[in-house]
């Protein structure tokens, strides 16, 4: 509203329309009009006054006196970001992890599984996984069959099948790798998906990756791979978890392949590098390749935001 208009609602609000029409001689309807509009204008002015007062106050409630005087001179304020830390309690998890057991080498050992299998039982373990190349397969390099203990696709599976199923108190999560691939790649036959199918308590999650869903949607990922080993060990991993797009990451990836044990934190996932069960091959020295033999216990709790606490602990053997 124009001041005019405002001074002649006002008047009208308080002398009276015959008063404003005969001042400022205008018909009763336009005297009328001038005070509604001056009514509602009185209306927007509470309105408003509220409003401001809320924002005050909101303001003295958030900000120091010191603060409040800076944002009346235009000056930024400079404040850290509060920082929320979820609970750390929760339903607890415990995985035995083994990766890398390459049944039918002449380099693994069934002791080293047996070993494992008993760690497991004395630490009450919800689940075991196996990150890849279960069994050790049979490839075209010269020279690699003398390195078999069990050669062919029906003895390794045959005697992974024995083997794997003295383990018998929870699941086991497997996924293939690359060893076992060449039975695919050759022949067309899925020696992991072939073995879990033969003992009761095993689950085959799939060709080089597969997802594990615990608590509220916490999500566990076994991972392979086809590439080799890097010179830094965490190296690899962090190109993996970099690669992933923001709402594919895992809370937990468990990685097999390249025989190296590591726990990283990366973009927040939990990584495990899972390490192996066989000792170093002829073939892992003339590379010169280290093999980090062992198997992990990993305990976690779960809660409403996912993983709370997380705590690896690694058995390596000493051969």
């Amino acid at each position: 509203m124009t001041e005019r208009s405002l001074t002649i609602g006002n008047e009208a609000e308080d002398k009276g329309i015959e008063f404003v029409c005969d001042k400022y001689s205008i018909a009763k309807e336009s005297a009328k009009r001038y005070r509604r509009h001056y009514r509602r204008s009185l209306r927007d002015m509470d309105e408003s006054i509220i409003d401001n007062n809320t924002v005050i106050q909101k303001l003295v409630e958030q900000y120091t006196p010191s603060e409040l005087r800076q944002l009346a001179n235009g000056k930024a304020l400079h404040r850290e970001s509060s920082k929320v830390i979820h609970s750390f309690n929760g339903e607890k998890l415990t995985i035995g992890v083994m990766s890398d057991t390459h049944i039918g080498s002449k380099y693994t050992d069934d002791d080293y599984v047996l070993y494992a299998f008993d760690e497991f039982s004395k630490r009450g373990v919800d689940f075991v996984t196996n990150s890849g190349d279960v069994c050790e397969g049979l490839s075209n390099r010269q020279g690699h069959m003398y390195e078999c203990t069990e050669i062919g696709y029906l003895a390794q599976k045959q005697r992974a099948i024995e083997l794997l199923s003295q383990w018998d108190c929870t699941p086991q999560y497997m996924i293939s790798g690359n060893h076992d691939r060449w039975y695919m790649k050759s022949a067309g036959a899925n020696i992991v998906r072939d073995i879990c199918d033969n003992i009761d308590n095993a689950v085959f999650l799939g060709d080089d990756e597969g997802n594990i869903n615990v608590g509220n949607d916490t999500t566990i990922r076994l991972w392979h791979g086809e590439d080799g080993s890097s010179y830094a060990h965490s190296y690899r991993i962090q190109k993996l978890i970099e690669s992933f797009t923001g709402g594919d990451k895992p809370d937990c990836l468990i990685a097999g392949h390249v025989h190296k044990m590591g726990y990283f934190f990366d973009r927040h996932v939990h990584c495990i590098s899972a390490g192996c069960i066989q000792r170093q091959s002829s073939w892992m020295r003339s590379k010169r390749l280290p093999s980090h033999t062992g198997f992990w216990i990993i305990e976690m709790t779960l809660n409403e935001s996912g993983i709370g606490t997380f705590k690896p602990e690694f058995f390596p053997f000493y051969v």
